[in-house]
């Protein structure tokens, strides 16, 4: 099936969690030491800044094996100290996913530029071999030792440890003045990119195509995103290429203080598909709302969600359309955003005229889609 719309824009997926083809990923922790999860297992990763150095550590096995099926066998993996933490903020990414609605605003705010952060890390101080005070000590032990044979070498360790620190503290010195240079271009050129969506925005009666695409941009989706659309007056257009329920995270993370041990415990289908029947419904509130905010004068808005399905019947890939909804901004205008973790967006799209065929557990038919 071809783009039914004028428009088309792929939006890159955020950082915090990726949906893919061949399952979730995620990065999660502080600047220097994170947790990964993805198909291949979860990994500790330590790195220090401006060292090179970096330390990764397996901690559990790859998607879709349990706990108990360690390879080889060789006991439990070690996990860092704040694992529970950790593990919590891993499920919590997850469910943010899932719940992508709730980046939905308001109609009444404005579109803002949202700001890149700046992902160079900044230089630091690597960290000196033994601490000031040992290395004077033994510097000042190596040199009255110097009057023995037994005291040379050690006066040479003594000289080249702190001249090889102080050589990285100047070269620290030079990184950061760098870096610092390249945090001021790149600040410059957040704040040009900054103004340019302002004006764009501001062009929203002459440019609306423009600008929808600009504020589509910016959504956090989990996985590229592909939407279509089109604007004729007062009534807009869009079409969103859906994951599949294979994209889905299949299974939530707990620490064992027992196993000492990442545990992974796989969800059920029903759990599953209804999960994902809540995450792609949410995908297309969250594009209503971005659609209503963006553009004053849209009074309806027709959305339709397709995703990929092979055919039993020849084997072959084929879009189907699993939801379409019509929605005119009186009715939007109607919801209490201010208590949007209240809103099941399955159940708020209901309330529009939508068309459907799902069954009570979550099993999707194809539907032939809004076409005015």
């Amino acid at each position: 099936m071809g783009i039914r719309f004028r428009k088309s824009i792929k939006i890159a997926p955020g950082v915090r969690i990726n949906l893919s083809k061949s399952g979730v990923s995620a990065t999660l922790g502080r600047k220097g030491a994170s947790l990964g999860v993805g198909k291949g297992g979860i990994f500790a990763n330590l790195g220090i800044p401006g060292s090179g150095v970096f330390y990764r550590k397996k901690l559990s096995t790859p998607w879709g094996k349990t706990a108990g099926q360690q390879a080889g066998g060789k006991g439990a993996p070690v996990v860092p100290e704040n694992a529970t933490e950790t593990v919590e903020t891993m499920n919590a990414v997850i469910q943010d996913a899932i719940d992508i609605y709730q980046q939905t605003e308001a109609p009444s705010v404005q579109p803002a530029y949202k700001p890149h952060p700046y992902d160079q890390p900044e230089p630091t101080m690597p960290p000196s071999p033994l601490p000031l005070l040992l290395r004077g000590g033994l510097l000042l032990a190596a040199l009255v030792g110097a009057y023995f044979t037994w005291g040379a070498t050690l006066l040479l360790w003594a000289v080249w440890e702190g001249y090889s620190y102080y050589s990285r503290r100047n070269a620290l010195q030079s990184a950061k003045a760098q870096w610092d240079e390249g945090r001021a271009r790149f600040d410059q050129e957040e704040a040009k990119r900054a103004g340019a969506f302002d004006v764009l925005v501001g062009q929203v009666d002459e440019k609306p195509e423009e600008v929808l695409e600009a504020v589509f941009d910016q959504i956090a989706w989990p996985r590229e995103t592909e939407v279509s659309f089109q604007v004729d007056g007062e009534k807009v257009f869009l079409d969103v290429d859906l994951p599949e329920i294979e994209d889905m995270p299949n299974a939530v993370y707990s620490y064992s203080k027992q196993k000492n041990e990442v545990v992974e415990k796989p969800k059920t289908e029903t759990q599953l598909r209804r999960e994902y029947a809540r995450h792609i419904h949410g995908v297309g509130f969250l594009l209503l709302g971005e659609t209503f905010r963006t553009l004053p004068s849209a009074r309806e808005v027709v959305l339709s969600a397709f995703s990929q399905r092979t055919q039993e019947a020849t084997g072959k890939t084929t879009d189907d359309y699993l939801y379409s909804v019509r929605v005119f901004r009186q009715q939007w205008e109607g919801l209490n955003f201010a208590q949007l973790e209240q809103i099941d967006p399955m159940a708020a799209l209901e309330g529009f005229e939508l068309i459907r065929d799902m069954t009570k557990t979550c099993i999707f038919k194809p539907i032939t889609p809004l076409s005015q």
